[in-house]
Order: structure tokens, then C-alpha cells, then sequence
């Protein structure tokens, strides 16, 4: 049999050994720039409305101090409405008190008239006085008649412009009440305007402060899982590159063993040899034996193979509703990286056979179990109400992991993420 040179085999050795040595390559955060930028989106699109709202409610403070500035107007008007309606009454109270005077004049002309029934004139001739003296009494009556004539067209007169005044004040009265009531209206739906736009405004503001504080946290939490992620990959990247140079370290010692035996096999006499009643030997040098591949082929023998190859058939890791699609807008900002599946408390079952590479609570994502499926293939089962496996042991495919409980926000159900290389993938590619 042909013998290969010894630096021949050494290179086919560190070839088969190098994948082993290769740690993960970094975690793609492309998908986390993605829900960054549509947070962002939400918050930019908040402050819009938000500035529109704000607009809005300029303009109706504008009209506001209009309405507010025209009852001001109307206020001081009717003022000098009432100040003019006082000096009116006080000249009607006098008028009043004029015509009552009057009235009462007249009253006593009435009762004189009622009582002496015959005209004055008549009882100046029937008096036993001279000529002269009927003559100048009768003057008299006439003026007298004539005075009262004059106070009884005074009176009426004055009542007439009474009337009048009374009539012309009510009647500003009624036109400045009913500005006034429309001012009013105006004022109250301005105002109850300016308060829905207010309680718009407030209501915006504090939706855009929950969407930033929303969009710190998922930053926060993405950041929280992807350092355990890497943290992980680097202990298996450790664990791996320490198993491969164990399986070096032991062929070269069968290598060493099997060349010293070849080596005394050599220097042992013919004779002695043949006088022995000993098995004949291998054929095969330590050269040969050498160059037989560790038993994995370059696969972890912890891991299993072929992760790639169950692509399209394996069931979801718990039953119900899919309320969360890979790439969807989460309703509390950001967007799915895996799949929600609401459902009632139910078993979780892993996809597929794996070494638990972390088994605790992580903030953020409640209790949370990571599955290493190999090959750089990680399975994650956040929002668990128990647990039922312990890190670092191993599962099968269909084992339960635990049960289902409640996501930090809030609702019922299971959050399950595949990522290859801290990458994350669309679950529903993956799943039967």
C-alpha cells in the first residue's frame, strides 16, 4: 500500500478540523433595522397628526379670542345700552311723576265738573254781582279752561312718549339679549371644540410617547436577545473547537501508538518472529490508519444532522391561531420577527431535536427557551408559563419544552423564532 507523506496527511487533518474551529458569523440585524424604521414610521406619522391637531386647535383659539373679543364688544354695548335705558327711566319717572300731577289736576277738574254740573259761565250770570266783575271772572274761566286744556294735552302727549321710549327700550333690550345668546352659543361650541381638540392633542402626545418609550424597549429587548444569542454561539463555537482538538489530540496518540509498534515490529529478528505463534498483523501503517475521518465527518456528535433538510416539515410547536405574522406590524410597535400563535395554556413542543442552549426567564420576552438545532440553526419559545426542560440537556423532536402562558404584552398565546446565524427567518418556510 502506497504511504503518504506526513505533510500530506497533517493538511487533510486541519481540512477536516477547520469547520469545526470556524465560529458563527455574526447575527444580521437587517430585520431589526426593519422594525426600527417602521416604529420610527408610526412615531413620524403620530407627530403629523399630532401638528395637524395642533393647527387646528390654533385656529380655533384664533376664532376663540374673536367670538371672545366680539362679546366683549356686544358686554360693553349693552352697558352703555343699560347706562342710556337708566337716564330713560329716570326721565321716565319723572314723566311719570309729571303725569301723575297732571292726572291729578285733571281729577279735581273732574270732581269740580261732577259736582257743580252747571257750566261756570252760567252761575256767573245767575250771581248777583255787577257786570264787570261777571265780565273779568269770565276771563278768568277761559284761561283756566284753557290751562286745563293745555294739561290735559300735555298729559296725553307724555303718555305717548312714554309708550314710545318704553317700546324703543324693550326692544334694544331684546336685540342685544338675543347677539348676546348667539355669542354665547358660539363661545360654548368653540370652546367644547377646543376641548376635543385638546383632549386630541393630548391624546396624540401621549400615544407618541408610548410609541417611543415602546420602540426603547423592543430596541432594548432585540439587543438583550441577540447578545445571549451571540453569547451562545460562542460558548458552542468554544465547546466545539475543544471537542475537535480532543479528537485530534487522540488520533495523533493512535497514530504515535500504531507507528511505535511498527517501528519494534520492525527491529524484531525474522526467526523470532516466525518461532511466535502470534496473529499476523494489519497490513495498514500508522499513515494509513491515520487518514480515517473522525466518526462525524465534521458534524458535532452532540448536534444532529441535517437541520436544513426537515425545511417544509415540521408541525408547529403548539396549536392554535396564527395572530402574528413574520414581517407584520406588532400592535404595540416594531414588527413580528418569528410568529405569534394565541392559544389557551397548551404544551410546547420543540421542532425538532436539539440541545437546550438556554432555559430562565429573559426581560422582555418573559420565560424563554432556546433549542441549538446545529449548523448555526436556533429555535426560540418565549412567553412561557413553565418550563420543563433545564439548559444544556437534551431533546428530541416533539418534546415538550413546557407550556404556554401570556407574552409581556399582555395576551395569551406563544412567541417562536427560527434564526440561522442570530439571522431571523420566516417560521411559516419552515413549518409543515
Amino acid at each position: 500500500m502506497k504511504i503518504l507523506p506526513a505533510a500530506v496527511i497533517s493538511a487533510w487533518l486541519l481540512a477536516v478540523s477547520a469547520p469545526l474551529l470556524a465560529e458563527p458569523k455574526p447575527g444580521d440585524l437587517k430585520d431589526v433595522q426593519k422594525a426600527i424604521s417602521a416604529a420610527q414610521q408610526q412615531i413620524r406619522q403620530t407627530g403629523n397628526e399630532q401638528k395637524a391637531v395642533d393647527g387646528k386647535l390654533a385656529q380655533t383659539r384664533s376664532q376663540l379670542d374673536a367670538a371672545q373679543a366680539e362679546l366683549t364688544r356686544l358686554n360693553k354695548q349693552h352697558s352703555q345700552a343699560q347706562q342710556q335705558l337708566q337716564q330713560l327711566q329716570t326721565r321716565l319717572e319723572q314723566l311719570k311723576t309729571d303725569i301723575g300731577g297732571a292726572q291729578a289736576q285733571v281729577a279735581r277738574l273732574l270732581n269740580a265738573h261732577y259736582r257743580n254740573r252747571q257750566p261756570n259761565a252760567v252761575m256767573l250770570f245767575l250771581q248777583q254781582t255787577e257786570a264787570a266783575d261777571k265780565g273779568r271772572h269770565l276771563q278768568y274761566m277761559r284761561y283756566l279752561n284753557r290751562a286745563n286744556e293745555q294739561v290735559i294735552a300735555k298729559l296725553h302727549s307724555q303718555q305717548q312718549a312714554l309708550a314710545k321710549q318704553q317700546s324703543q327700550v324693550d326692544q334694544q333690550f331684546r336685540q342685544l339679549a338675543q347677539l348676546q345668546q348667539q355669542q354665547q352659543r358660539l363661545l360654548g361650541s368653540l370652546g367644547k371644540k377646543q376641548q376635543q381638540q385638546q383632549q386630541q392633542s393630548q391624546a396624540l402626545a401621549s400615544q407618541l410617547n408610548q410609541q417611543s418609550q415602546t420602540l426603547a424597549e423592543l430596541r432594548d429587548d432585540e439587543k438583550r436577545l441577540n447578545r445571549l444569542i451571540q453569547q451562545l454561539a460562542v460558548q458552542a463555537a468554544a465547546k466545539r473547537k475543544a471537542e475537535a482538538e480532543a479528537r485530534r489530540l487522540a488520533a495523533q496518540k493512535r497514530a504515535q501508538a500504531l507507528a511505535a509498534a511498527q517501528q519494534a515490529q520492525a527491529t524484531t529478528p525474522p526467526a523470532a518472529t516466525a518461532n511466535k505463534s502470534t496473529p499476523p498483523t494489519s497490513t495498514l501503517t500508522a499513515e494509513d490508519l491515520a487518514l480515517q475521518p473522525p466518526p462525524d465527518s465534521g458534524q458535532d456528535v452532540h448536534q444532529p444532522a441535517g437541520f436544513s433538510r426537515l425545511q417544509g416539515q415540521m408541525r408547529r410547536p403548539v396549536s392554535g391561531n396564527i395572530a402574528g405574522q413574520f414581517g407584520q406590524s406588532r400592535p404595540e410597535g416594531g414588527t413580528w420577527k418569528g410568529l405569534f400563535i394565541s392559544t389557551p395554556p397548551a404544551t410546547v413542543h420543540s421542532i425538532a431535536a436539539g440541545d437546550v442552549a438556554y432555559a430562565a426567564a429573559l426581560q422582555g420576552y418573559g420565560n424563554t427557551v432556546i433549542v441549538d438545532h446545529g449548523d448555526g440553526y436556533l429555535s426560540i419559545y418565549t412567553g412561557l408559563s413553565g418550563i420543563d426542560v433545564r439548559a444544556g440537556s437534551r431533546v428530541s423532536a416533539r418534546q415538550s419544552l413546557g407550556r404556554s402562558g401570556r407574552i409581556p404584552s399582555g395576551d395569551n398565546g406563544l412567541y417562536f423564532e427560527i434564526r440561522y446565524r442570530n439571522q431571523a427567518m420566516n417560521p411559516l418556510s419552515w413549518l409543515s
